[in-house]
């Protein structure tokens, strides 16, 4: 499995990029001064407020607020995930992104053949479904038509040991074991991963064949019912969900139907519901979840209405439940016993199914419903226990409105006052002054707002810094951070130092300095505001170091003795 992309290699990638010729590719830009502005992509406007700078490389929208680096923006407007932004990135200027594993790295040109392999077992699988007659029935048995087999590229492996593997040829073995459609017994012979299996392929978001999911459908083959592709360089099933590549074609795509096998997926998408996505024989993942989300604002599982099924629902409930945030929404569907997507939509029909759909329980109905049902309501021990199976669950909401009102929920089933379920509810939240003005921010951010949009800034502060790295305020480490990497390299941008703190500790609170509205358009005062943070920061240092030595003075030594007179005369003071 490819390993992280080196961090190195983020700072070099962003440093070569130009993010007006990216954004103007997708986006109609204007210049506008030293700018370039467009109506924002990302909500609804009449007036343009979506700006582009190319000294910082950077974007910024002053109505909505959305913002970030040539990374960023690939990822929230072509829906790509993070690699694969810097892999398209990389593509534009004829670079090799290098992935580390272990000591070895693994550059996207490897990653290529693995993916021509891919492509060429998928042609295989299809040429072979043709030649079937007893795939091809079985497939119609199942309800399914040429052009939904066409569209969704199904194939067909057929019976014996290595007939894909003589097919690709066996010089390439080792590429074939890579992507996981060969394996190597014990003895050191090689044979084919799939056999006798209807073949779905499935696809990353560009449509590549990245892995397959193979359904027995005879008795001539050992094994489960269905045979996943293990995980590879291409291949992390926890990330993958079967049907994504072609939901995502639906403008606007409002709602996403998370189901559980490939036949739903395929099935529901011949009775026009093209909205469906399936799991890869795992439970939903907080990375599936995170990546839905990104593109929708409400999620529909449909699951099966025996025990498996409601406990499949509960896992994804608790999966869930610490992303609801920003008006997101979960509902549930459950489904006859002994139906599933598949088998209930051939019966009853598209519209009978959309009502199902539109009548889906509520993520909060699913869950009090769940809890209550564990309890004996009528009685204060049962609801008092209805509280401690509830609070854990309500502590993983993001702080907001849904979480108040859950809570508000509990209140009234228990019967509990509300002032006593939040005690210990309310988080204190680290927020910042909203785009408006320095004043309203902290010695520390002020420098750090001035460095991120001049980071040359950095060449006017002694380094490595006694003052600053002795001072006991929030953010002086980050800011020393900051100091250190900007005076490494002098010439980055403002969007190269944010990528640098992607996924870190910082990545939040740089970003929303980075936005600081003060700064991104005029910077006739950076350097006096930087110097004046600076200095402020550096008397704040004196008092911290003067009061510590007074507090010690029977117990000085004679270098603090003096430290502490030349403190006291720089103050216009004498020591007591």
């Amino acid at each position: 499995m490819a390993g992280r992309i080196p961090r190195t290699f983020i700072d070099d990638l962003i440093t070569r990029v130009d993010i007006v010729d990216l954004i103007d590719n997708y986006v109609s830009l204007r210049k506008s001064g030293q700018n370039y502005t467009a109506l924002c992509p990302f909500h609804n406007e009449k007036t343009p407020s979506f700006t582009v700078s190319s000294d910082k490389q950077f974007y910024y929208c002053f109505g909505c607020g959305t913002h970030g680096t040539a990374i960023t923006f690939l990822m929230n407007y072509a829906h790509l995930n993070f690699i694969e932004a810097v892999q398209e990135l990389a593509s534009r200027i004829g670079i090799e992104v290098i992935y580390e594993q272990g000591t070895t790295p693994t550059s996207i040109t490897a990653l290529d053949d693995l993916y021509e392999i891919m492509a060429q077992a998928t042609h295989y699988y299809r040429q072979q479904l043709r030649q079937s007659q007893t795939a091809i029935k079985y497939l119609k048995s199942r309800g399914l038509t040429g052009e939904m087999a066409r569209d969704f590229r199904l194939g067909y492996a057929p019976p014996g040991w290595d007939n894909l593997l003589k097919t690709l040829g066996t010089d390439i073995q080792s590429s074939l074991l890579k992507t996981g459609l060969i394996k190597q017994n014990e003895s050191g012979r090689h044979y084919d991963h799939f056999r006798d299996r209807i073949m779905f392929p499935i696809l990353d978001r560009r449509g590549r064949t990245i892995a397959f999911g193979g359904r027995k459908f005879s008795e001539s083959e050992y094994g489960p019912k269905y045979l996943n592709s293990p995980e590879t360089p291409l291949f992390q099933k926890s990330r993958e969900l079967y049907g994504w590549y072609f939901a995502r074609q639906i403008r606007p795509l409002q709602k996403i139907i998370v189901v559980e096998g490939y036949m739903d997926v395929v099935a529901l998408t011949q009775h026009g519901i093209q909205n469906a996505v399936a799991t890869l024989g795992t439970a939903t993942t907080p990375e599936h979840l995170t990546q839905l989300f990104r593109n929708v604002p409400e999620i529909i599982f449909c699951f099966d209405g025996d025990q498996a099924g409601q406990k499949a629902a509960w896992r994804a409930l608790k999966t869930v439940l610490p992303l609801l945030e920003k008006a997101r929404q979960v509902r549930f569907v459950f489904l006859p016993q002994g139906y599933d997507p598949d088998s209930l939509v051939r019966q009853e029909g598209t519209q009978h199914f959309n009502s199902r759909l539109e009548q889906a329980s509520s993520l909060s109905d699913f869950l009090f419903d769940t809890l209550t049902r564990q309890v004996d309501m009528s009685n204060i021990d049962g609801r008092a226990r209805l509280v401690e199976l509830a609070k854990p669950l309500l502590k993983q909401l993001p702080a907001g409105a849904y979480r108040e009102l859950m809570l508000q929920k509990l209140s009234q089933l228990s019967g509990l006052n509300l002032a006593t379920l939040m005690q210990g509810e309310r988080r204190i939240v680290k927020t910042f002054p909203t785009h408006e003005n320095l004043k309203a921010l902290s010695l520390a951010h002020k420098a750090i707002v001035c460095l991120l949009h001049k980071p040359t800034l950095s060449q006017l502060v002694e380094y490595p810094n006694q003052k600053l790295s002795f001072l006991n305020q929030p953010d002086i480490r980050l800011l020393l951070k900051i100091i250190e990497f900007t005076r490494m390299s002098p010439k980055l941008t403002l969007g190269a130092i944010c990528e640098h703190w992607r996924e870190t500790e910082y990545e939040q609170i740089i970003n929303q300095l980075a936005t600081q509205k003060t700064h991104f358009t005029d910077t006739d005062k950076i350097d006096e505001n930087f110097l004046g943070a600076i200095n402020h920061l550096y008397a704040n240092y004196t008092n911290q170091r003067l009061a510590y030595l007074i507090q010690k003075i029977t117990d000085l030594t004679a270098e603090e003795k003096q430290e502490l007179k030349s403190l006291s005369q720089s103050r216009g003071k004498n020591p007591q």
